[in-house]
């Protein structure tokens, strides 16, 4: 399920003033649905800087370059940018992603029913995989922000994007991991601790 946080979560990008990471895009999207994979924007759509294939005026070829709109200056990319070898790595990889990713959330969403329904203590398993899940959120979010971070110094665009996947994947299996055992040693010291009264003074 970590694995597959990045495709759901929102990632935010440090310094850009509300642009996230994302696998589809946000505003107007042609009835033919959208040629790019890839969208760091804004929650309107507006301001946006994706990764798309497909006919390329500045180069009169089909070619995969980055198109955008208000993000120039925060990526020192222009508008109908090629983006080489790499941008086609990514578009690819992207596409599969987004539906892999969603893939792998459904299998741990099902896994982790399966586990409270077998479950002994089924109190205890629906209170490590409420907090499981909400710290895997969490930890997409922080570690794919930072990753995003990193990334953008290394390479604006594609380098912001890769980063910031990788963050959010170990970020979210941290996250999950890290609260679900909490929880769970938080559950059994309840459990277990008792408290006796205290005889009343005769």
């Amino acid at each position: 399920m970590g694995l597959g946080m990045p495709s759901i979560i929102r990632i935010p990008v440090p310094g850009t003033n509300g642009l996230f990471i994302e696998f589809s895009p946000r505003g107007y999207v042609p009835k033919t649905g959208s040629t790019s994979t890839v969208f760091i924007q804004d929650v309107a759509g507006k301001r946006h800087l994706r990764l798309d294939y497909g006919y390329n005026k500045t180069t009169n070829s089909f070619n995969y370059h980055w198109n955008q709109q208000g993000t120039a200056q925060v990526f020192g990319i222009t508008n109908h940018s090629p983006a080489g070898n790499m941008g086609k790595a990514l578009y690819n990889a992207a596409k599969v992603f987004k539906y892999a990713g969603r893939t792998l959330v459904i299998v741990g969403a099902v896994t982790d029913v399966y586990s409270i329904v077998v479950a002994k203590k089924r109190l205890r398993q629906v209170i490590k995989v409420a907090s499981g899940w909400a710290g895997a959120a969490l930890g997409t979010e922080v570690g794919g922000e930072f990753g995003a971070g990193v990334g953008t110094v290394i390479e604006p665009g594609g380098g912001t994007v890769v980063g910031g996947v990788v963050g959010g994947v170990i970020g979210g299996i941290g996250g999950y991991f890290g609260a679900s055992w909490a929880a769970g040693q938080g559950y059994d010291y309840i459990e277990e601790t008792y408290f006796e009264k205290v005889p009343e003074g005769g």
